[in-house]
């Protein structure tokens, strides 16, 4: 289970094979976002996540909450990220 903190900017990070789950925790919130009504809250302009497989893309993922789970499709070894500035996040790696 491998981590990686503070990840600003954009960019693209390989996981660990296996690897089934990604925990995101937001680190730091950017300004000028949007919250909803969902309990716990959720956010809007955080950054957005996709899950890479040899290069190609999946659906893009936003980025809605504080400490998001995000389910990793069977064929992966990677993931792509947008924040927005001042944002960063910490993904962690997860088998469950």
């Amino acid at each position: 289970m491998a981590v990686y903190p503070n990840l600003v900017g954009a960019g693209t990070q390989a996981i660990t094979p296996g690897t089934t789950h990604l925990f995101v925790d937001v680190t730091l919130f950017p300004a000028g976002i949007s919250t909803g009504r969902g309990i716990p809250t959720n956010y809007f302009h955080i950054g957005l996540i996709r899950c890479l497989f040899h290069g190609a893309a999946y659906p893009v993922i936003p980025i809605d909450a504080a400490n998001q789970l995000i389910a990793l499709p069977q064929a992966n070894d990677a993931f792509g990220y947008s924040l927005e500035p001042t944002a960063a996040i910490t993904v962690t790696e997860y088998v469950f």
